[in-house]
């Protein structure tokens, strides 16, 4: 009883002499100005000591994250399904074990569930599922580091593509520009090349014949002529046909289940049957096409999944560094982007929130400044091209048109040093040099069919669809704005030329022609 009592009286007293102490310490903060000055000098040391410990845990941060990318990088990866799966169920085991230990152990722990998500077949539902389970700076630190794989990955991409065999390489161009911060990429030689010879050649990410001529003389696949007869599928809405069982196969594989079977064939209300609908009455490839990619896009990744092989760089990262034309959200947009997001909802979870607007347009708008047009036809006769639909052609008529991977770098010039062709019928396209190239020479190609068209004919052309405007060397040389460069020996080194291009970077010419993105 009298300890109780003791312990009670002494916890009595120090409340008292707590509250008298802060009763003084209050008193001395407000009158005594020495007081006050030591106060606000500990208040600044101490600020910046705390400001010195967060960022030297900063430093440690950046530094563990950079050395974890490395390692994980370096790291044999299990591709083994099974081996997959239990390498995922150990490092997320070990995550959370981790996190018991407290903040110390957080690097840790998140390097931890940055290898499970390397080896996790959909990495963007299991970010989903990270964010709501792990604590926030523990998920910060995995995002980071997966944000430093993609700067270095991004960083790599042009020193491994394209493929050394193809002859060419990717360098930046500086536009000097002060309305356009974006720098040029073109495509240049990397060996000699006389006229004729084929630089490269290369199979598209996708293509699509011009509606019109679906069902019809043509491969819906590799757009080849058929010379046989048809191939067909009983079951696909589109009613395609194709010149082999394998163009047959492939194109089931790759989009068609997706697009255009459906599980009613008679409903003309149903997603597939609108998609149709939309395609040919409309006589429009580019929907069509970006269906498709976005189908391949979705056979990838589920190839990737089944055979525990990942190709260095995806589809997307091949196409996310091309230029594109800036595609306004009209009512046609509008209704393309709705039913397409509303077929991939049903079929494929997640995909209806990929669809964006912004995306749909960035990928219409890509099309449009990098399609080229395909003619495999022995005959022009009876081929009528949907001209509204932009596609680079020197040559025409066209059937149909193709996105490809390296093309797209090519650069226009109305005096192109290569040209298009497609010496296997199909939508594989060469590029075939037309005059002497050197090994450093950027390759340049027509996008448009100049012939006996004056300058301004073709310039109007190429504003309208591409919206730049022409200075090649033979638009300049037969421009009566600058005369003196028919008789310049280097015009562009001379002052004609720079005159000129200054006059084509002025912030008027740009409102009248905006530069595509």
């Amino acid at each position: 009883m009298e300890l109780k009592k003791t312990i009670l009286i002494g916890l009595s007293t120090v409340g008292i002499v707590g509250v008298g102490y802060a009763i003084y310490w209050d008193h001395m903060r407000r009158t005594n100005p020495e007081f006050k000055k030591k106060l606000k000098e500990s208040k600044k040391r101490a600020a910046k000591q705390k400001k010195a410990a967060e960022k030297d845990a900063k430093v440690k941060a950046a530094g563990f994250v950079r050395k974890a990318v490395e390692e994980v990088a370096n790291e044999s990866l299990p591709v083994d399904v099974s081996a997959k799966e239990k390498y995922f169920m150990e490092q997320v085991s070990k995550g959370e074990s981790l996190l018991s230990g407290g903040e110390d152990c957080y690097l840790e722990a998140a390097l931890c569930f940055y290898k499970a998500l390397k080896v996790y077949p959909n990495p963007v539902e299991l970010i989903m599922i990270y964010q709501k389970t792990i604590p926030d700076s523990v998920f910060n630190l995995v995002y980071e580091m997966m944000s430093l794989e993609v700067k270095k990955k991004q960083a790599e991409y042009f020193d491994n593509f394209p493929p050394k065999e193809m002859n060419v390489k990717i360098e930046e161009i500086s536009q000097n520009s002060s309305y356009d911060d974006h720098v040029r990429r073109g495509l240049f030689a990397t060996k000699n090349f006389s006229p004729g010879d084929v630089i490269f050649s290369e199979q598209p990410i996708v293509s699509a014949l011009d509606p019109s001529l679906e069902t019809g003389d043509y491969c819906s696949y590799c757009l080849k002529e058929l010379t046989g007869g048809p191939i067909s599928e009983e079951a696909d809405l589109f009613e395609a046909v194709y010149c082999s069982n394998i163009c047959k196969d492939q194109a089931t594989e790759e989009y068609a289940t997706l697009l255009f079977i459906s599980s009613d064939q008679n409903d003309s209300e149903s997603k597939e049957a609108r998609l149709v609908e939309l395609v040919k009455s409309g006589n429009v490839k580019y929907p069509l096409i970006i269906a498709r990619f976005l189908s391949k896009m979705v056979y990838e990744e589920t190839q990737k999944v089944a055979s525990g092989v990942e190709e260095e760089y995806s589809t997307w990262d091949h196409i996310e560094r091309l230029r594109f034309l800036s595609v306004p959200a009209t009512d046609k947009e509008v209704k393309e982007i709705k039913l397409l997001r509303d077929l991939f909802a049903r079929k494929v979870p997640g995909m209806e929130e990929f669809i964006s607007e912004e995306r749909y347009l960035m990928l219409k708008g890509k099309l449009m400044y990098n399609a080229y047009g395909i003619n495999t036809s022995r005959s022009n006769e009876n081929i009528r091209e949907n001209t509204d639909e932009t596609v680079r052609s020197s040559r025409g008529p066209v059937i149909g048109a193709g996105f490809y991977r390296v093309a797209s770098y090519i650069a226009h010039s109305c005096d192109s040093n290569t040209e298009t062709r497609f010496p296997n019928r199909n939508n594989e396209l060469s590029i075939v040099a037309t005059k002497p190239i050197k090994a450093g020479d950027e390759l340049k190609i027509s996008y448009i069919r100049t012939g006996q068209r004056d300058s301004e004919n073709r310039r109007s052309e190429l504003e309208t669809k591409w919206r730049f405007r022409c200075t090649c060397t033979k638009c300049l040389k037969e421009s009566d704005e600058y005369p003196n460069l028919k008789e310049s020996p280097n015009q562009k080194e001379s002052e004609e030329y720079q005159e000129y291009v200054n006059l084509n970077e002025s912030e008027e010419y740009q409102e009248k022609y905006p530069n595509p993105a």
